[in-house]
Protein backbone atom coordinates (compact mmCIF):
# COMPACT_ATOMS: atom_id res chain seq x y z
CA UNK A 1 0.00 0.00 0.00
CA UNK A 2 2.97 2.36 0.44
CA UNK A 3 2.78 5.25 -2.07
CA UNK A 4 0.35 3.20 -4.18
CA UNK A 5 -1.00 5.00 -7.23
CA UNK A 6 -4.09 3.34 -8.69
CA UNK A 7 -4.25 2.80 -12.45
CA UNK A 8 -5.46 0.27 -14.98
CA UNK A 9 -1.98 -1.25 -15.07
CA UNK A 10 -1.97 -1.63 -11.30
CA UNK A 11 -5.37 -3.34 -11.45
CA UNK A 12 -4.25 -5.73 -14.21
CA UNK A 13 -1.26 -6.72 -12.11
CA UNK A 14 -3.40 -7.25 -9.02
CA UNK A 15 -5.82 -9.48 -10.95
CA UNK A 16 -2.94 -11.54 -12.29
CA UNK A 17 -1.44 -11.86 -8.81
CA UNK A 18 -4.62 -13.51 -7.46
CA UNK A 19 -4.95 -15.84 -10.44
CA UNK A 20 -7.46 -13.98 -12.62
CA UNK A 21 -6.33 -14.30 -16.24
CA UNK A 22 -6.69 -11.67 -18.95
CA UNK A 23 -9.29 -13.79 -20.76
CA UNK A 24 -11.40 -14.71 -17.72
CA UNK A 25 -14.97 -13.36 -17.99
CA UNK A 26 -15.75 -10.79 -15.29
CA UNK A 27 -18.97 -9.67 -13.63
CA UNK A 28 -18.57 -6.43 -11.64
CA UNK A 29 -20.78 -5.79 -8.61
CA UNK A 30 -21.60 -2.17 -9.47
CA UNK A 31 -23.33 -0.08 -6.80
CA UNK A 32 -22.56 3.21 -8.52
CA UNK A 33 -20.55 4.47 -5.52
CA UNK A 34 -16.99 5.73 -5.73
CA UNK A 35 -15.21 2.39 -5.23
CA UNK A 36 -17.18 0.28 -7.71
CA UNK A 37 -17.24 3.16 -10.23
CA UNK A 38 -13.43 3.33 -10.18
CA UNK A 39 -13.23 -0.46 -10.50
CA UNK A 40 -15.63 -0.66 -13.46
CA UNK A 41 -14.03 2.30 -15.25
CA UNK A 42 -10.51 0.89 -14.87
CA UNK A 43 -11.60 -2.55 -16.09
CA UNK A 44 -13.32 -1.02 -19.09
CA UNK A 45 -10.03 0.67 -20.03
CA UNK A 46 -8.27 -2.71 -20.07
CA UNK A 47 -10.41 -3.84 -23.03
CA UNK A 48 -11.16 -7.24 -21.53
CA UNK A 49 -13.06 -9.56 -23.91
CA UNK A 50 -15.91 -10.43 -21.51
CA UNK A 51 -16.94 -7.74 -19.03
CA UNK A 52 -20.39 -7.00 -17.67
CA UNK A 53 -21.90 -5.45 -14.55
CA UNK A 54 -24.80 -6.07 -12.20
CA UNK A 55 -26.48 -3.56 -9.89
CA UNK A 56 -28.43 -4.82 -6.87
CA UNK A 57 -31.42 -2.68 -5.89
CA UNK A 58 -32.22 -3.37 -2.22
CA UNK A 59 -35.17 -0.98 -2.25
CA UNK A 60 -34.20 0.33 1.20
CA UNK A 61 -33.50 3.95 0.19
CA UNK A 62 -35.89 6.51 -1.37
CA UNK A 63 -33.50 7.04 -4.27
CA UNK A 64 -32.87 3.35 -4.95
CA UNK A 65 -34.67 3.34 -8.31
CA UNK A 66 -32.86 6.46 -9.50
CA UNK A 67 -29.53 4.90 -8.48
CA UNK A 68 -30.34 1.81 -10.54
CA UNK A 69 -31.08 3.90 -13.60
CA UNK A 70 -27.91 5.91 -13.08
CA UNK A 71 -25.84 2.72 -12.72
CA UNK A 72 -27.11 1.41 -16.06
CA UNK A 73 -26.42 4.79 -17.70
CA UNK A 74 -22.93 5.10 -16.21
CA UNK A 75 -21.95 1.53 -17.19
CA UNK A 76 -23.14 2.21 -20.74
CA UNK A 77 -20.84 5.26 -20.89
CA UNK A 78 -17.97 2.85 -20.16
CA UNK A 79 -19.19 0.45 -22.85
CA UNK A 80 -20.36 -2.15 -20.32
CA UNK A 81 -23.82 -3.75 -20.17
CA UNK A 82 -25.35 -3.55 -16.68
CA UNK A 83 -28.19 -5.72 -15.36
CA UNK A 84 -30.36 -4.50 -12.48
CA UNK A 85 -31.63 -7.06 -9.96
CA UNK A 86 -34.18 -6.05 -7.36
CA UNK A 87 -34.11 -8.01 -4.09
CA UNK A 88 -36.35 -8.20 -1.05
CA UNK A 89 -34.41 -7.82 2.19
CA UNK A 90 -35.74 -10.01 5.00
CA UNK A 91 -34.16 -9.71 8.41
CA UNK A 92 -34.88 -13.27 9.66
CA UNK A 93 -33.15 -12.64 12.98
CA UNK A 94 -30.38 -10.53 11.42
CA UNK A 95 -29.78 -6.78 11.53
CA UNK A 96 -30.63 -4.78 8.42
CA UNK A 97 -26.96 -4.51 7.45
CA UNK A 98 -26.40 -8.28 7.58
CA UNK A 99 -29.77 -9.02 5.95
CA UNK A 100 -29.02 -6.70 3.03
CA UNK A 101 -25.61 -8.31 2.58
CA UNK A 102 -27.16 -11.80 2.56
CA UNK A 103 -29.76 -10.77 -0.04
CA UNK A 104 -27.11 -9.06 -2.15
CA UNK A 105 -24.76 -12.03 -2.33
CA UNK A 106 -27.58 -14.47 -3.01
CA UNK A 107 -28.61 -12.30 -5.97
CA UNK A 108 -25.01 -11.96 -7.18
CA UNK A 109 -24.54 -15.74 -7.03
CA UNK A 110 -27.68 -16.25 -9.11
CA UNK A 111 -26.38 -13.82 -11.76
CA UNK A 112 -22.93 -15.38 -12.02
CA UNK A 113 -22.41 -17.59 -15.06
CA UNK A 114 -20.41 -20.80 -14.99
CA UNK A 115 -16.68 -20.03 -14.93
CA UNK A 116 -17.26 -16.29 -14.47
CA UNK A 117 -15.49 -14.18 -11.84
CA UNK A 118 -17.49 -11.81 -9.66
CA UNK A 119 -15.31 -8.76 -8.96
CA UNK A 120 -16.15 -6.57 -5.96
CA UNK A 121 -14.57 -3.25 -4.95
CA UNK A 122 -13.53 -3.92 -1.35
CA UNK A 123 -10.27 -2.07 -0.70
CA UNK A 124 -7.61 -1.86 2.01
CA UNK A 125 -9.66 0.41 4.29
CA UNK A 126 -12.56 -2.05 4.10
CA UNK A 127 -10.16 -4.88 4.93
CA UNK A 128 -8.82 -3.06 7.99
CA UNK A 129 -12.35 -2.32 9.22
CA UNK A 130 -13.35 -5.95 8.67
CA UNK A 131 -10.39 -7.25 10.69
CA UNK A 132 -11.15 -4.87 13.56
CA UNK A 133 -14.85 -5.80 13.58
CA UNK A 134 -14.03 -9.51 13.51
CA UNK A 135 -11.63 -9.20 16.42
CA UNK A 136 -14.19 -7.20 18.42
CA UNK A 137 -16.65 -10.05 17.82
CA UNK A 138 -14.16 -12.56 19.21
CA UNK A 139 -13.31 -14.20 15.89
CA UNK A 140 -10.41 -16.62 15.65
CA UNK A 141 -7.60 -16.94 13.15
CA UNK A 142 -9.96 -17.12 10.16
CA UNK A 143 -11.62 -13.84 11.19
CA UNK A 144 -8.25 -12.20 11.74
CA UNK A 145 -7.46 -13.05 8.11
CA UNK A 146 -10.22 -10.71 6.99
CA UNK A 147 -11.58 -10.91 3.47
CA UNK A 148 -9.95 -13.43 1.12
CA UNK A 149 -8.62 -12.02 -2.19
CA UNK A 150 -10.19 -14.82 -4.25
CA UNK A 151 -12.42 -17.77 -3.39
CA UNK A 152 -14.98 -20.10 -4.97
CA UNK A 153 -18.40 -18.50 -5.32
CA UNK A 154 -21.57 -19.67 -7.04
CA UNK A 155 -20.63 -21.24 -10.35
CA UNK A 156 -17.31 -19.42 -10.49
CA UNK A 157 -15.13 -17.28 -8.22
CA UNK A 158 -15.32 -14.08 -6.19
CA UNK A 159 -12.32 -11.73 -6.47
CA UNK A 160 -11.28 -8.65 -4.51
CA UNK A 161 -8.36 -7.14 -6.47
CA UNK A 162 -8.42 -3.80 -4.59
CA UNK A 163 -7.48 -5.14 -1.13
CA UNK A 164 -3.93 -3.91 -1.66
CA UNK A 165 -4.83 -0.26 -2.21
CA UNK A 166 -6.49 2.37 -0.06
CA UNK A 167 -9.59 4.51 -0.46
CA UNK A 168 -7.53 7.69 -0.94
CA UNK A 169 -5.83 6.28 -4.07
CA UNK A 170 -9.22 5.37 -5.54
CA UNK A 171 -10.55 8.87 -4.82
CA UNK A 172 -7.50 10.36 -6.54
CA UNK A 173 -8.14 8.20 -9.62
CA UNK A 174 -11.81 9.28 -9.72
CA UNK A 175 -10.79 12.96 -9.55
CA UNK A 176 -8.09 12.51 -12.18
CA UNK A 177 -10.48 10.77 -14.59
CA UNK A 178 -13.41 13.10 -13.83
CA UNK A 179 -15.68 10.25 -12.69
CA UNK A 180 -19.06 10.95 -11.13
CA UNK A 181 -20.70 8.59 -8.64
CA UNK A 182 -23.58 8.35 -6.16
CA UNK A 183 -23.22 8.78 -2.41
CA UNK A 184 -25.29 6.51 -0.20
CA UNK A 185 -26.55 8.61 2.72
CA UNK A 186 -26.96 5.46 4.83
CA UNK A 187 -23.15 5.23 4.97
CA UNK A 188 -23.28 8.04 7.52
CA UNK A 189 -25.71 6.17 9.80
CA UNK A 190 -23.65 5.31 12.89
CA UNK A 191 -26.25 2.75 14.01
CA UNK A 192 -24.54 0.31 11.65
CA UNK A 193 -21.38 -1.21 13.10
CA UNK A 194 -19.14 -0.63 10.10
CA UNK A 195 -20.25 2.99 9.78
CA UNK A 196 -19.57 3.55 13.48
CA UNK A 197 -16.06 2.14 13.10
CA UNK A 198 -15.45 4.29 10.02
CA UNK A 199 -16.89 7.54 11.37
CA UNK A 200 -16.18 7.47 15.10
CA UNK A 201 -13.39 4.98 15.79
CA UNK A 202 -10.97 5.24 12.88
CA UNK A 203 -10.32 8.97 13.18
CA UNK A 204 -9.14 8.38 16.77
CA UNK A 205 -6.98 5.42 15.77
CA UNK A 206 -5.49 7.24 12.77
CA UNK A 207 -4.66 10.27 14.90
CA UNK A 208 -2.48 8.10 17.14
CA UNK A 209 -1.37 5.49 14.59
CA UNK A 210 -1.39 7.04 11.07
CA UNK A 211 -0.47 3.73 9.41
CA UNK A 212 -3.03 1.63 11.27
CA UNK A 213 -4.78 0.61 8.03
CA UNK A 214 -1.55 -0.68 6.55
CA UNK A 215 -0.70 -2.58 9.73
CA UNK A 216 -4.10 -4.30 9.93
CA UNK A 217 -4.03 -5.20 6.23
CA UNK A 218 -0.59 -6.72 6.72
CA UNK A 219 -1.86 -8.56 9.80
CA UNK A 220 -4.81 -9.84 7.78
CA UNK A 221 -2.48 -11.19 5.12
CA UNK A 222 -0.32 -12.95 7.72
CA UNK A 223 -3.43 -14.28 9.46
CA UNK A 224 -4.75 -15.65 6.19
CA UNK A 225 -1.42 -17.33 5.44
CA UNK A 226 -1.30 -18.85 8.93
CA UNK A 227 -4.90 -20.07 8.60
CA UNK A 228 -4.11 -21.67 5.25
CA UNK A 229 -1.08 -23.42 6.75
CA UNK A 230 -3.13 -24.60 9.73
CA UNK A 231 -5.69 -25.97 7.29
CA UNK A 232 -3.06 -28.17 5.68
CA UNK A 233 -2.10 -29.70 9.02
CA UNK A 234 -5.75 -30.09 10.02
CA UNK A 235 -6.44 -31.96 6.78
CA UNK A 236 -3.83 -34.53 7.79
CA UNK A 237 -5.41 -35.03 11.22
CA UNK A 238 -8.92 -35.20 9.75
CA UNK A 239 -7.77 -37.84 7.26
CA UNK A 240 -6.14 -39.85 10.05
CA UNK A 241 -9.34 -39.75 12.14
CA UNK A 242 -11.80 -40.52 9.31
CA UNK A 243 -12.67 -43.95 7.93
CA UNK A 244 -13.62 -44.93 4.38
CA UNK A 245 -17.30 -44.16 5.09
CA UNK A 246 -16.52 -40.64 6.26
CA UNK A 247 -17.17 -41.43 9.93
CA UNK A 248 -15.05 -39.93 12.71
CA UNK A 249 -12.98 -42.61 14.47
CA UNK A 250 -13.35 -41.68 18.12
CA UNK A 251 -10.33 -43.58 19.45
CA UNK A 252 -7.99 -41.78 17.06
CA UNK A 253 -9.78 -38.47 17.58
CA UNK A 254 -9.63 -38.59 21.38
CA UNK A 255 -5.92 -39.48 21.19
CA UNK A 256 -5.22 -36.07 19.63
CA UNK A 257 -3.94 -33.21 21.74
CA UNK A 258 -7.04 -31.71 23.45
CA UNK A 259 -6.17 -28.27 22.07
CA UNK A 260 -6.29 -29.67 18.53
CA UNK A 261 -9.62 -31.50 18.91
CA UNK A 262 -11.94 -28.47 18.42
CA UNK A 263 -10.13 -27.51 15.21
CA UNK A 264 -10.22 -31.05 13.86
CA UNK A 265 -13.90 -31.42 14.77
CA UNK A 266 -14.83 -28.21 12.95
CA UNK A 267 -12.77 -29.15 9.89
CA UNK A 268 -14.32 -32.64 9.80
CA UNK A 269 -17.86 -31.22 9.99
CA UNK A 270 -17.11 -28.66 7.27
CA UNK A 271 -15.75 -31.41 5.00
CA UNK A 272 -19.11 -33.16 5.40
CA UNK A 273 -20.89 -29.98 4.24
CA UNK A 274 -21.92 -28.79 7.71
CA UNK A 275 -21.45 -25.42 9.38
CA UNK A 276 -18.60 -25.27 11.87
CA UNK A 277 -20.04 -25.16 15.42
CA UNK A 278 -19.44 -22.23 17.73
CA UNK A 279 -16.95 -22.43 20.58
CA UNK A 280 -19.67 -23.29 23.13
CA UNK A 281 -21.29 -25.88 20.83
CA UNK A 282 -17.86 -27.40 20.23
CA UNK A 283 -17.32 -27.80 23.95
CA UNK A 284 -20.70 -29.54 24.28
CA UNK A 285 -19.89 -31.99 21.49
CA UNK A 286 -16.40 -32.75 22.79
CA UNK A 287 -17.70 -33.42 26.31
CA UNK A 288 -20.32 -35.81 24.91
CA UNK A 289 -17.86 -37.66 22.68
CA UNK A 290 -15.46 -38.26 25.55
CA UNK A 291 -18.17 -40.08 27.54
CA UNK A 292 -19.16 -43.59 26.47
CA UNK A 293 -22.96 -43.78 26.80
CA UNK A 294 -24.53 -46.94 28.20
CA UNK A 295 -26.35 -47.58 24.93
CA UNK A 296 -23.26 -46.61 22.88
CA UNK A 297 -25.64 -44.34 20.95
CA UNK A 298 -25.77 -40.54 21.02
CA UNK A 299 -27.64 -38.04 18.90
CA UNK A 300 -26.51 -34.41 19.18
CA UNK A 301 -28.36 -31.64 17.31
CA UNK A 302 -26.54 -28.35 16.82
CA UNK A 303 -27.52 -24.90 15.53
CA UNK A 304 -27.37 -24.71 11.76
CA UNK A 305 -29.39 -27.85 11.04
CA UNK A 306 -26.66 -30.43 11.62
CA UNK A 307 -26.87 -33.59 13.65
CA UNK A 308 -24.00 -35.68 14.97
CA UNK A 309 -24.79 -39.34 15.65
CA UNK A 310 -22.35 -41.45 17.62
CA UNK A 311 -22.61 -45.25 17.48
CA UNK A 312 -20.07 -47.47 19.16
CA UNK A 313 -16.64 -46.01 18.36
CA UNK A 314 -17.59 -43.82 15.40
CA UNK A 315 -19.43 -40.55 14.85
CA UNK A 316 -21.43 -39.56 11.78
CA UNK A 317 -22.46 -36.10 10.61
CA UNK A 318 -25.55 -35.31 8.57
CA UNK A 319 -28.38 -32.89 7.98
CA UNK A 320 -31.06 -32.91 10.65
CA UNK A 321 -34.20 -33.63 8.66
CA UNK A 322 -37.65 -34.73 9.70
CA UNK A 323 -37.74 -38.48 9.01
CA UNK A 324 -40.25 -39.54 6.41
CA UNK A 325 -42.96 -41.89 7.59
CA UNK A 326 -41.68 -45.40 6.98
CA UNK A 327 -43.86 -47.58 4.72
CA UNK A 328 -45.41 -50.68 6.21
CA UNK A 329 -43.76 -54.10 5.80
CA UNK A 330 -43.48 -55.12 2.15
CA UNK A 331 -41.96 -57.84 0.00
CA UNK A 332 -41.81 -58.71 -3.68
CA UNK A 333 -40.15 -60.80 -6.37
CA UNK A 334 -37.10 -59.35 -8.11
CA UNK A 335 -35.35 -60.22 -11.35
CA UNK A 336 -31.79 -58.91 -10.83
CA UNK A 337 -31.57 -57.95 -14.51
CA UNK A 338 -34.03 -55.12 -13.73
CA UNK A 339 -34.06 -52.31 -11.20
CA UNK A 340 -36.41 -52.76 -8.25
CA UNK A 341 -38.12 -49.57 -6.94
CA UNK A 342 -38.46 -49.80 -3.15
CA UNK A 343 -42.09 -49.20 -2.08
CA UNK A 344 -42.83 -45.88 -0.41
CA UNK A 345 -39.35 -44.43 -1.07
CA UNK A 346 -37.35 -42.59 -3.73
CA UNK A 347 -34.83 -45.45 -3.86
CA UNK A 348 -34.27 -48.53 -5.96
CA UNK A 349 -32.35 -51.79 -5.73
CA UNK A 350 -29.82 -52.29 -8.54
CA UNK A 351 -27.49 -55.21 -9.38
CA UNK A 352 -24.16 -54.69 -11.17
CA UNK A 353 -22.12 -57.52 -12.67
CA UNK A 354 -18.60 -57.48 -11.25
CA UNK A 355 -16.03 -60.27 -11.39
CA UNK A 356 -14.99 -61.54 -7.96
CA UNK A 357 -17.50 -59.50 -5.93
CA UNK A 358 -21.05 -59.82 -4.61
CA UNK A 359 -23.37 -62.80 -5.06
CA UNK A 360 -22.04 -65.60 -7.23
CA UNK A 361 -24.29 -65.39 -10.30
CA UNK A 362 -24.27 -69.07 -11.34
CA UNK A 363 -25.10 -70.22 -7.79
CA UNK A 364 -28.45 -68.49 -7.70
CA UNK A 365 -31.45 -70.73 -8.30
CA UNK A 366 -32.55 -69.02 -11.50
CA UNK A 367 -35.84 -68.10 -9.87
CA UNK A 368 -36.61 -64.47 -9.06
CA UNK A 369 -35.13 -63.39 -5.74
CA UNK A 370 -37.35 -62.22 -2.90
CA UNK A 371 -36.82 -58.68 -1.58
CA UNK A 372 -38.21 -57.68 1.83
CA UNK A 373 -38.20 -54.73 4.19
CA UNK A 374 -37.14 -55.09 7.78
CA UNK A 375 -39.74 -56.58 10.09
CA UNK A 376 -39.00 -55.94 13.81
CA UNK A 377 -38.48 -59.17 15.70
CA UNK A 378 -38.22 -61.27 12.55
CA UNK A 379 -35.89 -64.29 12.44
CA UNK A 380 -34.19 -65.38 9.24
CA UNK A 381 -32.35 -68.49 8.04
CA UNK A 382 -28.69 -67.89 7.19
CA UNK A 383 -27.06 -70.84 5.41
CA UNK A 384 -24.39 -72.38 7.62
CA UNK A 385 -25.42 -70.31 10.66
CA UNK A 386 -29.02 -71.26 11.34
CA UNK A 387 -31.73 -68.83 12.35
CA UNK A 388 -30.89 -65.36 13.62
CA UNK A 389 -32.93 -62.28 14.48
CA UNK A 390 -32.50 -59.40 12.08
CA UNK A 391 -31.69 -57.07 14.97
CA UNK A 392 -28.85 -59.31 16.14
CA UNK A 393 -27.46 -59.68 12.62
CA UNK A 394 -27.52 -55.91 12.00
CA UNK A 395 -25.79 -55.32 15.34
CA UNK A 396 -23.06 -57.83 14.38
CA UNK A 397 -22.57 -56.00 11.09
CA UNK A 398 -22.24 -52.66 12.89
CA UNK A 399 -25.20 -51.09 11.09
CA UNK A 400 -26.08 -47.90 12.95
CA UNK A 401 -29.57 -47.82 14.50
CA UNK A 402 -30.74 -44.88 12.35
CA UNK A 403 -29.79 -46.80 9.19
CA UNK A 404 -31.54 -50.06 10.06
CA UNK A 405 -35.03 -48.92 9.07
CA UNK A 406 -33.80 -48.40 5.50
CA UNK A 407 -32.06 -51.78 5.21
CA UNK A 408 -33.28 -54.15 2.47
CA UNK A 409 -33.04 -57.96 2.63
CA UNK A 410 -32.62 -60.30 -0.33
CA UNK A 411 -33.65 -63.97 -0.11
CA UNK A 412 -33.16 -67.00 -2.32
CA UNK A 413 -36.16 -69.17 -1.37
CA UNK A 414 -36.11 -69.09 2.46
CA UNK A 415 -32.43 -68.26 2.84
CA UNK A 416 -31.21 -64.69 3.50
CA UNK A 417 -28.31 -64.22 1.08
CA UNK A 418 -27.59 -60.48 1.08
CA UNK A 419 -28.22 -57.12 2.71
CA UNK A 420 -27.32 -54.61 -0.04
CA UNK A 421 -24.58 -52.26 1.07
CA UNK A 422 -23.73 -54.29 4.18
CA UNK A 423 -23.37 -58.04 3.78
CA UNK A 424 -23.23 -61.08 1.48
CA UNK A 425 -23.72 -64.64 2.76
CA UNK A 426 -20.41 -66.55 2.65
CA UNK A 427 -21.96 -69.57 0.91
CA UNK A 428 -23.22 -67.33 -1.94
CA UNK A 429 -20.16 -65.08 -2.23
CA UNK A 430 -18.44 -64.89 -5.63
CA UNK A 431 -14.88 -66.19 -5.81
CA UNK A 432 -12.00 -64.25 -7.41
CA UNK A 433 -12.73 -65.69 -10.89
CA UNK A 434 -16.52 -65.82 -10.63
CA UNK A 435 -18.95 -63.33 -12.08
CA UNK A 436 -20.90 -61.80 -9.22
CA UNK A 437 -23.81 -59.44 -8.64
CA UNK A 438 -23.05 -56.41 -6.47
CA UNK A 439 -26.32 -55.16 -4.99
CA UNK A 440 -26.67 -51.45 -4.21
CA UNK A 441 -29.41 -49.06 -3.16
CA UNK A 442 -29.58 -45.90 -5.26
CA UNK A 443 -31.62 -42.73 -5.01
CA UNK A 444 -34.07 -42.18 -7.85
CA UNK A 445 -33.39 -38.72 -9.27
CA UNK A 446 -36.52 -36.83 -10.23
CA UNK A 447 -36.38 -34.24 -13.04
Amino acid sequence: MKNANFSGEWLAGSLAKIGIGASDPLLVAFSGGLDSTVLLHALSQLARPALRAVHINHGLQPGAQAWSELAVQKAAEYGVACEVVTVEVRRQGQGWEAAARTARYEALASCLRSGEVLVVAHHANDQAETVLLQLLRGAGLAGAGGMIPVRPFGGGRLARPLLGIGHAALAQYAAREGLSFVTDESNADARFARNYIRRAVWPLIAARWPKAHEALVRGARLGHEAHALLGQYLALDVRRCTDAEGALLLAEFCALNPSAQPFVLRAWIQERGGRAPSESSCRTVLTALRIIPRSRLQVLRLPGGGVLRRYRDRAFWGVDTVPAEAPGPWDGLWDPTCDYPLPGTQRRLVAYEVRGQGLRRDQLSGRPLVVKSRVPGARVLIPGRGHRTLKKLLQELGVAPWERAGAVFVFDAEALIAIPGYWVCDQFRAGPLDWGLVLTIETIETP
